[in-house]
């Protein structure tokens, strides 16, 4: 991205060099935006959840990350897996709740339903017809890590493997020795909460980052479960 937006390669740590600010329209123009959906959002991979929200089989939980909506959920064997929300006969959502738990996968519309593992299991008036591949009409999966902490990640990347794995930027993350003491599982989900404005993700990412720079000034909290 660096040498994407013109910044060139980065500076070494001896040069002790600044870098100039993003300009103030980068967090709100429409255009930057859209840009960073395409060469972000649609090629690295993001932190979204944990398995601890789905303990039992056809727990799932819809996401929209960057206005791509998708949802997680359990299947049968134990797998979480992660699919557009969108049914493959005329694109209607599928799931409508932010989260709950089912047995199937139904679409509303014209009743095409789906197992948890987004296989196609039933397509009125097409299952019949010649030529149609039940096999080739599952959900449009996403591409899923989940780390040795049970964060989940994803990539919407819509090549069969993603051009960057998971490790190429995150390896290692799951193994700090900071965070050993920690045993998520045995976590409960509270809640989330949201923050609408006119800008876009550039500005809570700063905000958040901007702690350390005061890590002298500030004692940090770390909640219990």
């Amino acid at each position: 991205m660096n040498r994407l937006f013109g910044y060139g390669e980065p500076a070494k740590p001896s040069e002790n060099a600044t870098r100039p600010n993003l300009p103030s329209s980068w967090y709100r123009s429409e255009a930057m935006y859209n840009l960073e959906r395409r060469a972000i959002y649609s090629k690295k991979w993001v932190l979204v959840s944990h398995e601890v929200r789905f303990p039992e089989s056809g727990n799932y939980l819809q996401l929209q990350e960057a206005g791509f909506t998708f949802f997680l959920i359990r299947d049968r064997q134990g797998k979480i897996n992660s699919f557009h929300n969108a049914c493959r006969h005329r694109a209607y959502p599928i799931v409508q709740e932010q989260a709950g738990k089912v047995n199937i996968l139904s679409c509303r519309y014209h009743g095409w339903s789906y197992g948890l593992n987004g296989k196609l299991a039933k397509a009125p008036r097409y299952q019949e017809l010649d030529g149609f591949d039940k096999e080739e009409n599952g959900l449009f999966p996403i591409h899923i890590h989940i780390d040795k902490l049970g964060f989940i990640w994803i990539n919407l990347d819509a090549s069969e493997t993603p051009a960057v794995a998971w490790e190429d930027d995150f390896a290692g993350v799951d193994e700090q020795p900071r965070l050993k003491p920690f045993d998520f599982s045995q976590y409960q989900f509270d809640h989330t909460w949201d923050m609408i404005g006119d800008y876009n993700w550039k500005t809570l990412a700063d905000n958040y980052n901007e702690v350390k720079s005061s890590v002298d000034l500030l004692s940090i909290p770390t909640s219990s479960h």
